[in-house]
């Protein structure tokens, strides 16, 4: 398993950030990998609500089934795996920030066999592509109207 944490500071306010970033069908307009995600639990609740997430990873493409196991509206947001490759479980945190939102994330990732070997190397490799998700997130948020 690896763990990463990392942030950006988004000039939006953080009841956008939030409400853009806590709805997991969004991740596929700012997180390259996600292809599609749809919803697959019924109900209003977010927390405990289930999703399949589609990504087109180095390997090919993957299917995780999702939960949302934090909702609280608009410091925390948390997400985890329940099935599928690659399992994680991303926590993100919102806070006010010079009148826009700072946006921390905390990482855990298991690595699929092989990778398990290198996981310097592949912890820096999914850093990196979070990273610029964060930067495509950034760009996005703060291009959209008011």
């Amino acid at each position: 398993m690896i763990r990463f944490e990392t942030s950006v500071r988004i000039e939006r306010p953080v009841d956008e950030v939030f409400a853009y970033v806590s709805e997991p069908e969004n991740f596929p307009r700012w997180n390259s990998a996600v292809r599609t995600v749809r919803k697959t639990s019924a109900g209003e609740d977010p927390v405990g609500s289930t999703y399949v997430m589609t990504r087109q990873l180095p390997g090919g493409q993957a299917e995780n089934e999702l939960e949302i196991t934090v909702h609280e509206r608009p410091r925390e947001f948390a997400i985890r795996t329940l099935s599928g490759p690659t399992p994680f479980v991303y926590r993100y945190a919102f806070s006010p920030s010079d009148g826009g939102t700072l946006l921390e994330l905390d990482a855990e990732v298991e690595l699929p066999g092989t990778a398990a070997l290198v996981a310097p190397l592949a912890r820096r490799a999914v850093k990196r592509g979070v990273d610029d998700n964060f930067a495509t997130l950034k760009d996005t948020l703060e291009k959209r109207s008011p």
